[in-house]
């Protein structure tokens, strides 16, 4: 199954912020609030940022705990399989008698 993570999303489309447009011409528009509205914009995108890097430790924590789980049933198979192997082999050859009734 092939993957692709880098397929084009709605998250990857430019918005009317990231260019740079505005609906008032830069004569009239307050450069204090052009200020305002970026500073929020910054808070919002390092808060996302915090949010990714927890889910990030979150799913690392959990894929360590599955690689300590298949380092283990591993180990549980391979002992299986020797056990069976040293049972398989008998240790002396059977005797066998006859019985007349």
């Amino acid at each position: 199954m092939k993957k692709n993570f880098n397929i084009a999303g709605i998250r990857d489309v430019k918005s009317m912020h990231s260019i740079g447009a505005r609906c008032i011409p830069k004569v009239l528009r307050s450069s204090y609030l052009e200020l305002y509205l970026c500073k929020k914009e910054m808070g919002r995108l390092e808060k996302e940022i915090f949010i990714l890097d927890k889910k990030r430790n979150s799913v690392n924590m959990q894929l360590e705990s599955i690689g300590k789980q298949i380092r283990k049933l591993q180990k549980e198979i391979i002992d299986e399989q020797k056990n069976r192997s040293i049972k398989n082999t008998p240790s002396k050859s059977i005797k066998l008698m006859s019985v007349k009734y």
